[in-house]
């Protein structure tokens, strides 16, 4: 992401005839990048085996999300940030009981506890590129965080506003300003 500024800022400098060539190249990177935040949020959700199904596009993300996801999902990412499953669906807004109702059954979860898994996901797998590997940004969002007044980021997680913020933190880690 950081070399697509360096290259638009080329391509202005280049003159007219470039900027579209090099507009061109930016956008199919961006496309690009793109691409591999869809595989690898279904990566951090267990796959084709855990999802049940292929996953192509944000609409595919989209559409699993409101037909409610496979609760095998909760387990498959709690592993992958390693976290007790119950941490993980305190974030998500599942009681504990709830959820091994939901595990014994093999049922789906609702359109919003998806949509909140979605976002978890989300962030994993972004802080997974920024920082590395999936041990790394564990452990950061496990730990308590200046920058996010000493909270958790895995405890922000529960509300939209708090998914804004560390994505922020991770967006301005990424771009190697001082967090």
């Amino acid at each position: 992401m950081k070399s697509r500024w360096r290259v638009f800022e080329t391509s202005i400098a280049g003159g007219s005839d470039k900027v579209f060539g090099r507009s061109l190249a930016i956008w199919r990177m961006e496309e690009d990048n793109w691409r591999m935040t869809v595989a690898a949020i279904t990566a951090v959700l267990g796959g084709r085996k855990v999802l049940k199904r292929s996953v192509a596009s944000n609409t595919d993300l989209r559409v699993m999300t409101r037909e409610g996801l496979p609760v095998g999902t909760l387990s498959t990412l709690a592993e992958e940030l390693n976290v007790e499953r119950k941490t993980l669906a305190k974030v998500v807004g599942i009681s504990d009981r709830t959820l091994s109702r939901r595990l014994a059954t093999g049922s789906k979860l609702s359109a919003e506890e998806s949509d909140r898994t979605m976002r978890v996901a989300r962030v994993f797998a972004s802080a997974k590129e920024t920082l590395g590997t999936a041990e790394k940004a564990s452990r950061w969002l496990q730990k308590s965080n200046l920058a996010l007044g000493g909270h958790v980021p895995l405890d922000l997680l529960d509300t939209d506003a708090g998914v804004r913020e560390v994505e922020t933190i991770l967006n301005r880690i990424e771009y190697g300003i001082y967090s």
